[in-house]
């Protein structure tokens, strides 16, 4: 049960957060996940639920991600949501009672079970035992404005191709900071891509999927662009839009291309350019991880050992040039 809207009537009050007009999701100019995770405890004080044991909560274009663990029994009513909410279940079986559009629904709900609600809907929730859950906030616009992300309303089901991509999510934001901040937007527009095709509302022609690759200058405009901006974090979204593409049409034209996600090309470059850099011992490994591109040296630290087999200390031990 995610955090909806920040709604004067509802917790916009407690925390200095506004609504993004470009997705919809509460947002702050200091740090959006906090201001995020603020109002859902907010929510759960005014609402007279605990705190859970755990809150994770990662936004990045298009997407936000919340893992909650050990959340105590309650109920909630929730105002308009933001964006269509995918809530997934992650205790062995929670029994739950789910109301909205004039229906309710009562069931227990198994490990991994879901349930999908469209943007704009109002609902309420109960459930009667300490509460396990991933959920998932993907605004209007995350496919680009050619595919407006409305979904049908979905009580209870069960779907292999979504479990696989938000068992991925989880692993990244159980990493918080060292999490691929890259990874998690390649992933929402992947999953995106599931609701769109599966459980869009849209018409079917309209779910087109693109089958051709970049065209060569598109491709060299991306790839200078990439190289010459390889030391700050770059989003999919400022990619697509140096090859004038959709998000969505972008994501499937590179890798028809090259092979590879730009997640991963950009992932190669990185750990290449702090090979280069780890050979020369007197550079410090905080100053190697930004000048790569890192968020963090923890992130960095993990994606170059799970991409070379060693951590960059041992790198630059064996392979670093003599001073």
């Amino acid at each position: 049960m995610p955090l909806h809207t920040d709604d004067a009537s509802n917790i916009g009050r407690c925390t200095p957060v506004t609504e993004s007009r470009s997705t919809g999701m509460p947002h702050s100019a200091a740090n959006p996940e906090s201001a995020y995770r603020d109002q859902w405890l907010a929510l759960l004080e005014k609402n007279g639920v605990r705190r859970p044991t755990d809150l994770a909560v990662i936004a990045v274009p298009g997407i936000v991600v919340q893992l909650t663990r050990g959340e105590p029994s309650g109920s909630l009513e929730l105002e308009e949501s933001p964006g269509s909410v995918l809530m997934v279940n992650l205790s062995p079986v929670q029994a739950l009672r789910q109301e909205r559009n004039q229906r309710s629904f009562v069931n227990n709900m198994l490990n991994w079970d879901m349930t999908l609600m469209p943007r704009g809907t109002r609902s309420k929730w109960s459930w009667n035992s300490t509460c396990d859950r991933f959920d998932v906030i993907l605004s209007p616009d995350v496919l680009g404005d050619e595919h407006p992300m409305e979904t049908v309303d979905r009580f209870l089901f069960r779907d292999a191709k979504l479990k696989n991509l938000c068992q991925r999510l989880c692993r990244e934001i159980i990493l918080r900071d060292r999490a691929d901040r890259l990874l998690i937007e390649m992933l929402a527009i992947e999953l995106a891509e599931v609701f769109l095709h599966d459980y869009s509302t849209a018409p079917e022609h309209t779910r087109g999927i693109p089958t051709g690759g970049l065209t060569r200058n598109n491709a060299k405009r991306v790839l200078e662009y990439a190289e010459a901006n390889l030391g700050r974090a770059l989003t999919l979204r400022e990619l697509a839009g140096v090859a004038q593409l959709s998000v969505h049409h972008f994501v499937r034209m590179f890798r028809k291309t090259l092979g590879v996600t730009p997640h991963q090309y950009l992932l190669e470059r990185r750990v290449e350019r702090a090979k280069d850099l780890l050979r020369d011992k007197r550079a410090g490994l905080a100053e190697v991880a930004l000048s790569s591109g890192f968020g963090s040296q923890s992130h960095f630290t993990s994606a170059f050992h799970r991409a070379v087999g060693a951590t960059p200390s041992e790198f630059q031990r064996l392979f670093g040039k003599p001073i």
